[in-house]
């Protein structure tokens, strides 16, 4: 049992990051228009733009980051 403790797992866990890129040109665009937002507005408009297309919106937390 030692030797399993001291083993490695050999694949990472977890479910894989999402590609951002699309993300963050959106937070870019929506940035350069409106400036003075912190990430709650730039989340809000994000997440109205999202619903009007039917589509699932980005968490809050991935907007933050």
């Amino acid at each position: 049992m030692a030797e399993r403790v001291k083993q490695r797992p050999s694949k990472a866990r977890g479910r894989p990051p999402l590609a951002d890129d699309d993300l963050v040109d959106e937070i870019k665009a929506i940035i350069s228009e409106m400036p003075t937002y912190g990430y709650r507005g730039v989340h809000a408009i994000l997440r109205r733009k999202a619903r009007s297309e039917g589509r699932p919106w980005p968490n809050a937390k991935r907007v933050y980051r």
